[in-house]
């Protein structure tokens, strides 16, 4: 493995350089094909795309890199799995990952896993129920986003602790300004920010929902103070009104506009701020997930490699995953992303790029990253609990409908034994 990355001048080494397909003039090499999928950083593929380049002439093989759009690949995927041609490695995200790992096309990847020293976040988001077939290329940790003005103005020091986090919004809250300390969505209709909030609260105040075995372990005195707590985020009004029922892009929307103190969301937002509301993004800081009693908890995903047997090259495919984690290579590659991904190597987060407060708290949420299911196996069942947000409708039957929280819980947990065939 290179201790040091070069991006080499590849047309003197190779053959051909046409549209990404490189020919070393050997008839019996081997021929590798990657499909990278698109990143808004357009260095990412840049840079994966040169090693790469690179990779194919060391080792004298034919390549081919192919950047697909993240909405195109699970079809092209299944195009090319059904005529019998997939790719020799796929980059993706965990949960598209996930849902190739039980049909039999991947090939095991625990000797890469065990010959690397991966970060435990990257190995819990990367596990599956099937076998070892998922290699973590970065973590994609959410950031919790607060207004530094705001807090400051009050003489406020930064929260670390959900209690404190109530506490500081009580008294930034302003709605009489239209101001709002929090910016926390809890509609059904959107994708998992509102059910990965509720479940970050449950498993800080101790609260299991579903345990490793999979038994359903969600009514518990833990989850139900946990219930109580969100549920006050929006009966004490810290919250806008509207809150209760907004989709994934009314926290974004609030933020944006100034109207909200702390959203909890993905690094696309931090991109889109620095872009567009620079003086917003100067009052902004990204903080490490709230502890509760039982710790502090991220639900994240990931990026990852996944190896098709069927693609022809499992062996050089399998060279080309482990060295592209080359530490130079790597730490660049992930810094070059702005702190939007976290390093799953370690390692890789020592340099002083990961102790700029702008990147810190990314880095601390990656390391607290867990697979939205967590603790149980990820699976169709618990999958589809989460999609369903069976938190969610808990917390909006006691803001909304005045349920007891404890019946909630009631029918929170037979809403899971329902989805898992308990």
């Amino acid at each position: 493995m290179k201790k040091a990355f070069k991006v080499l001048a590849v047309a003197a080494m190779l053959a051909i350089c046409v549209s990404g397909v490189f020919a070393s003039g050997s008839a019996e090499s081997d021929k590798l094909i990657i499909w990278d999928k698109s990143e808004y950083v357009g260095a990412y593929n840049e840079l994966a795309k040169a090693r790469f380049e690179e990779f194919c002439a060391e080792n004298n093989v034919e390549g081919e890199y192919v950047i697909v759009p993240p909405n195109d690949l699970r079809q092209r995927l299944y195009a090319a799995i059904e005529g019998g041609n997939p790719p020799d490695i796929v980059v993706t995200d965990d949960f598209m990952a996930k849902q190739f790992a039980g049909m039999g096309q991947l090939a095991d990847v625990s000797d890469i896993k065990t010959s690397l020293p991966f970060i435990q976040a990257g190995i819990n988001v990367s596990y599956c129920e099937d076998g070892d077939f998922i290699v973590p290329i970065a973590m994609l940790a959410p950031g919790l986003y607060l207004r530094t003005d705001k807090w400051e103005a009050a003489g406020l020091d930064y929260p670390t602790t959900w209690e404190e986090l109530r506490e500081d919004a009580r008294i930034v809250n302003d709605p009489a300004n239209d101001f709002y300390a929090l910016g926390y969505p809890m509609g059904t209709s959107g994708g998992g920010d509102a059910e990965g909030m509720c479940r970050a609260v449950i498993l800080a105040f101790g609260g299991v929902p579903v345990d490793v075995d999979g038994n359903v372990t969600v009514n518990s005195p833990e989850t139900l103070e946990a219930l109580k707590y969100i549920a006050s985020l929006y009966e004490e009004g810290l919250c806008p009104p509207s809150a209760i029922t907004w989709d994934d892009m009314g926290n974004n929307t609030a933020y944006l506009a100034g109207s909200v103190g702390v959203i909890q969301n993905s690094g696309s937002l931090y991109s889109q701020l620095r872009e567009e509301n620079p003086e917003l993004f100067a009052n902004t800081i990204i903080l490490p997930f709230m502890q509760g009693p039982a710790g502090s908890f991220a639900p994240t995903g990931s990026n990852c490699f996944i190896i098709f047997t069927n693609g022809g090259s499992v062996d050089m495919a399998k060279k080309y995953v482990t060295e592209f984690f080359d530490m130079d290579f790597y730490k660049n590659l992930v810094i070059q992303m702005g702190g939007m991904w976290q390093p799953v190597i370690e390692g890789a987060e020592d340099d002083p790029f990961w102790e700029d407060p702008e990147n810190a708290g990314w880095l601390a949420n990656s390391l607290g990253g867990v697979p939205n299911t967590y603790p149980a196996p990820v699976n169709d069942a618990t999958n589809r609990a989460f999609s369903e947000q069976v938190c969610v409708r808990a917390v909006q039957k006691i803001v909304l409908q005045g349920m007891d929280p404890q019946q909630a819980l009631n029918e929170l947990e037979a809403d899971f034994n329902r989805i898992l065939g308990k």
